[in-house]
């Protein structure tokens, strides 16, 4: 478990200052809630500590690394979008799988943790179904499993329950908060 420390943090697009001067510690293994009206920055934060974008000053350290100029892939962190982003094509199961797959993971560990994630997200018997075939709450499921698949030091959770309606909104809230417990993952969330 690892704390993710924002120092000073500038983000500008053009002359637009989207981040500006932010400074915060997400605590190890506990979650972090940035709040803001629209358009205040929260989702951009998220992107520069994913590395989806890069800040224009100060620093973004996840654990004892400063990873400012660190591609996504050597960050250890897993982002859930606001649309899922699963990839229409692809089963469940593939979709799952792909973070491990382009990790080079051997197919039997690849086997086990689909399996396992999916019995920890009650959503083994839509393994073999394709994303526009599972209600919204199911693909959120599909989306925070890849998310956790390949056990990230930290969760970026970007509006994951916003396409969801109110009572299913409750009920996931109460999932992935207990979803992250059990896991002890460092999350921030918009």
């Amino acid at each position: 478990m690892v704390d993710v420390i924002l120092k000073n943090v500038v983000k500008k697009f053009g002359k637009v200052i989207a981040v500006d001067n932010v400074s915060f510690k997400a605590y190890s293994g506990k979650i972090t809630v940035l709040l803001g009206p629209s358009g205040s920055g929260k989702s951009t934060i998220l992107r520069l500590i994913a590395g989806l974008e890069f800040p224009d000053s100060g620093e973004i350290w996840i654990g004892d690394k400063l990873v400012n100029n660190l591609p996504p892939k050597d960050r250890d962190v897993a982002m859930v979008f606001q649309n899922y982003a699963l990839y229409p094509h692809k089963t469940v199961y593939e979709n799952l799988a792909f973070p491990l797959k382009v990790r080079r993971y051997p197919k039997e560990e690849i086997d086990r943790r689909v399996k396992e994630i999916a019995r920890l997200l009650g959503i083994e018997e839509l393994l073999n179904r394709k994303p526009r075939q599972l209600s919204g709450g199911q693909q959120q499921r599909v989306a925070l499993g890849r998310a956790l698949i390949r056990q990230p030091k930290v969760w970026l959770l970007d509006e994951p329950l916003s396409n969801l309606d109110a009572k299913l909104r409750v009920y996931m809230r109460a999932e992935l908060k207990k979803l992250q417990r059990s896991q002890g993952i460092t999350t921030i969330y918009v």
